[in-house]
């Protein structure tokens, strides 16, 4: 159910409609075309809404492109570096932008911020705090209990694939959360 109404997810196309979003764990693999560069990486996902009859608008990529990167602050030459050649934060920024682009409801984060450094990893952290500000629902699924702690509201704990826990950030600590993530074998 997303507003009020239920829905039936098949395609990514169905979930973008539906204004779901997701950035994958794995950015190199799943996120990012590592041989395009920085504009068409951050367009791919909102092709349709860069035409102008049948043909892609230039100047409508550029400008999409162009508000991400100083949106997210990505570091890079132009926007025509290849994303291959950029660090794991600006790559992740990208994949971050494209799917912003899609402009979602929802944006599900899987491992935000594996396998980028500490500047990169704070960064990061502001970005989601100001999405979620701003009224942009956020689902962070991470591994890193420290990144948990640092950016929810609320706390849902999962083992053998059942929620074991909902702890409101407040009241959340790391004993409370392993406490729940480590199955009950007595």
């Amino acid at each position: 159910m997303m507003d009020g109404k239920k829905i039936r997810i098949h395609s990514p196309s169905d979930a973008i409609s539906a204004g779901l979003s997701l950035v994958p764990e794995d950015r190199k693999k799943d996120g990012l075309v590592l041989g395009l560069d920085v504009r068409t990486n951050i367009c791919l996902s909102t092709l349709s809404d860069l035409q102008t009859i049948g043909f892609l608008d230039a100047k409508k990529e550029t400008a999409l492109a162009k508000k991400y990167v100083q949106d997210l602050s990505i570091k890079s030459s132009s926007d025509k570096q290849l994303a291959k050649n950029l660090s794991g934060g600006n790559q992740q920024k990208i994949v971050l932008a494209k799917w912003l682009a899609t402009k979602p409801k929802i944006l599900l984060l899987d491992e935000p911020t594996r396998g980028i450094d500490i500047h990169a990893k704070n960064e990061i952290y502001r970005l989601i705090l100001d999405l979620a500000g701003k009224g942009l629902g956020i689902i962070v699924v991470s591994s890193e209990l420290p990144e948990v702690l640092a950016v929810s509201d609320r706390i849902l704990v999962m083992a053998e694939g059942n929620i074991t826990a909902e702890i409101k950030a407040t009241e959340a600590t790391e004993d409370k959360i392993l406490k729940a993530a480590i199955p009950n074998t007595i």
